[in-house]
């Protein structure tokens, strides 16, 4: 009898140790961090601002990427969200801010319309973001983005565009992790924006 109410006592002790393995234990994840792209500044192309002012009407980003989350290509056809490493606020609204910065940095433009309301706009550009992730299919792994700007003279849309034109970078980034992509993609647009702004001095009037 005491054989048994031992035996039972020891069978009693290997189930609880195991439930407590098996439910106990407390599981460490990754923090979740939050990035802000940030370019460098941009070259000053004039001694003083061209009288002209801009409105940013849309920034349209590929579904693919509108997200928070970084993107990062894997495969051919294979593409990863990264829950615990993405955008400080909407991709969206942090490209529009550095591409609205880099403009009136180069002088191109004097004044951005979308801060300053009661300004009478003399250019209306939209955004196409298409490509912005991070390439990790080969050994060397590139921070990529392209994006399309198309600019107007005439609040009517429907009018020629009087700059159009498509950039795109990829940046061979040290590591393959959401801080060297960050960096690659500040690098990247910070070489698209030089070379747009050179491309609006010539085509602007």
């Amino acid at each position: 009898m005491k054989l048994r109410k031992r035996f039972g006592l020891i069978l009693f002790c290997l189930i609880f140790l195991s439930l407590v393995n098996c439910f106990g234990v407390t599981k460490t994840f990754p923090e979740k961090r939050f990035f802000l792209i940030e370019t460098t500044d941009t070259k000053q192309l004039y001694p003083t601002p061209k009288p002209r002012t801009f409105l940013v009407r849309k920034v349209f980003i590929s579904p693919r990427f509108e997200g928070k989350e970084f993107v990062y290509r894997k495969d051919n056809v294979v593409y990863e969200s990264d829950f615990y490493n993405g955008f400080f606020i909407p991709p969206s609204h942090n490209f529009r801010e550095e591409f609205s910065k880099s403009l009136i940095r180069s002088g191109n433009f004097e004044w951005d319309a979308n801060l300053h309301t009661r300004l009478s706009i003399t250019h209306f550009i939209e955004i196409n973001l298409s490509q912005l992730y991070g390439d990790f299919r080969a050994k060397d792994p590139k921070a990529v983005l392209e994006f399309e700007v198309v600019v107007y003279e005439d609040k009517d849309s429907i009018s020629s565009p009087v700059f159009r034109k498509t950039y795109k970078q990829q940046i061979t980034m040290e590591k393959k992790d959401a801080e060297s992509l960050v960096i690659g993609w500040n690098t990247a647009f910070s070489n698209a924006f030089s070379e747009m702004n050179s491309d609006l001095s010539k085509q602007l009037k």
